[in-house]
């Protein structure tokens, strides 16, 4: 299995409390911008205010991933199938929302 640094510094039961508490406060606040970002009732006009929203709402709910990975990846860990933690697909998903956000924040903040 693979581990990262977090994996290899911070006790088991840490990474399992603070990782599934992330996770879910993390995932909760971005679940509010993806989600007007996509429901159709709410108002798109602005179109790169609703990609910002769509950017920060991907690029939190990935992070809340990556934590309720790590913490899934303790709780398993030492059994003989254990789940492994993040790949470095989430980490780039979650940079590159983050990055279409600032960009559209910028465009609408110089229009």
């Amino acid at each position: 299995m693979k581990t990262t640094a977090l994996m290899t510094t911070s006790p088991r039961q840490r990474r399992i409390t603070w990782g599934f508490g992330l996770a879910i406060s993390i995932g909760m606040i971005g679940f509010g911008p993806l989600f007007a970002s996509l429901w159709p009732g709410f108002d798109h006009s602005p179109w790169d205010v609703n990609t910002m929203l769509l950017g920060l709402g991907v690029g939190l709910c990935t992070i809340a991933y990556i934590f309720g990975r790590i913490a899934v990846a303790a709780v398993t860990e030492g059994r003989r199938t254990a789940v492994a933690p993040p790949t470095r697909r989430a980490y780039l998903v979650a940079g590159g929302g983050f990055a279409l956000a600032l960009l559209c924040l910028v465009i609408a903040l110089s229009s």
